[in-house]
């Protein structure tokens, strides 16, 4: 039954994950480029929504039922599991998936709140400091979406390596 549960967390907050994170690189962070200072009418209504903590716990629930998984399938030793081909999908795919998280949170949501936050303030001065640090965004965002379709592809094929 432990089986099941850890299963359907991991696939399904797993696909939460790579599809909000896909969504918003790119459609909503291009579209709120477009529409300049009134993306951040937008961005302010995500917040009051909490969107910056749901992904955060959806990606840590993916990520702790990856590694509850990965340790039940290992039998207790995962490095005769990485020793497989499938064992190595896996692992791969787990450590982008990691990557993108700790990314996400040292990198992208520091500079996405700073933006925001700025934005909020209504000074326009501050613009340059907006379009930097909402460039510096899509640029991270790009890169946890890489790593979350790696992941993705890694994981989906490893039982077939």
């Amino acid at each position: 039954m432990l089986q099941l549960i850890l299963r359907f967390v991991h696939v399904s907050f797993g696909a939460m994950w790579v599809g909000m994170m896909a969504f918003q690189t790119f459609f909503l962070m291009p579209s709120l480029g477009e529409v300049g200072p009134d993306g951040g009418k937008i961005m302010g209504a995500l917040m009051r929504r909490r969107i910056p903590v749901i992904m955060s716990v959806i990606a840590l629930l993916t990520i702790i039922s990856g590694i509850w998984l990965f340790q039940r399938l290992s039998g207790g030793n995962p490095a005769a599991l990485v020793a497989t081909p499938m064992g190595k999908g896996f692992a791969f795919g787990g450590a982008a998936a990691l990557i993108a998280l700790l990314y996400g949170i040292i990198v992208l949501r520091p500079a996405m709140m700073r933006s925001m936050k700025l934005a909020a303030a209504g000074d326009p001065t501050l613009g340059p400091e907006i379009q930097r640090l909402r460039a510096q965004g899509v640029r991270g965002a790009k890169i946890v979406a890489g790593l979350l379709f790696f992941a993705l592809a890694a994981m989906s094929v490893a039982r077939y390596l």
